[in-house]
């Protein structure tokens, strides 16, 4: 089957020579924005880790002297990281 969307979302046409009104192209524009929703959220989520491991794999490669000139110990890497991330989601 083939689908065609018309100018007016709230209806479809093309299937077996019919056009649907109302309530099913309200469904489909709601269904297409869940979706377009939870895309932007995996993306923000991605991009959240990959900065999240970018930041943790800098910091443990700097050694002992340089963690302390910008005011952190070894052991407080995993904390500084927690804390950047729940300062981020605010």
């Amino acid at each position: 089957m083939h689908f065609r969307l018309l100018k007016n979302t709230n209806q479809i046409a093309g299937m077996l020579g019919t056009a649907f009104n109302g309530s099913i192209g309200q469904v489909a524009n709601a269904e297409g924005l869940a979706l377009v929703g939870m895309l932007r959220r995996a993306l923000r989520d991605t991009a959240r880790r990959w900065e999240r491991n970018r930041t943790l794999s800098t910091l443990n490669a700097m050694d002992d002297r340089l963690l302390q000139d910008i005011g952190l110990n070894r052991k407080d890497i995993p904390q500084h990281i927690r804390d950047m991330e729940s300062f981020s989601r605010r």
